[in-house]
């Protein structure tokens, strides 16, 4: 299948998803649905892969939204920035491998690393920072950010 941009190697070597901190890896089953009528992935579809790939990164390491909640007194995790970098196709029956890590901590935020790719074939980097977040008991409804505890902030960073 022809790249996107022939400027993108889709065989790079520099994995965003290498390095310390806490890291995942699923598959991803590429459906009928999850592709446009020009037959490749929708790229809203990856945004919504990427939102999928951290909170199983999160439950698997213990951090389901219930624990959150119960254990935090969190509200959640609100994603306050995403991006992605789209290096080749994929499409309907591909099988792509997910690769997550928290790549970043910071007081109250953090960033996951998100490399899709079908064997060597890099399709898309992605990068989503959160939020540490209660509600604010405010009106009109809003969140408030809260640092990051100890005990989080090492399992974030693989320590």
């Amino acid at each position: 299948m022809p790249l996107l941009d022939p400027s993108n190697d889709p065989s790079d070597a520099s994995d965003p998803t290498l390095g310390p901190g806490l890291r995942g890896e699923r598959p991803i089953e590429v459906s009928w649905g999850d592709c446009d009528a020009s037959g490749i992935v929708f790229y809203p579809r990856y945004y919504a892969w990427f939102d999928a790939c951290t909170h199983a990164l999160l439950s698997g390491a213990g951090l389901g939204h219930a624990v959150l909640r119960a254990r935090y007194g969190l509200t959640g995790t609100p994603l306050v920035q995403a991006s992605a970098r789209f290096r080749s196709p994929a499409t309907y029956g591909d099988t792509l491998v997910a690769s997550s890590r928290v790549a970043r901590v910071g007081r109250s935020s953090f960033t996951v690393t998100h490399r899709l790719a079908l064997g060597g074939r890099v399709v898309v980097d992605g990068e989503e920072t959160r939020v540490w977040a209660e509600d604010a008991a405010s009106s009109p409804p809003s969140l408030r950010a809260l640092p990051i505890p100890d005990d989080v902030r090492a399992l974030f960073l693989g320590e």
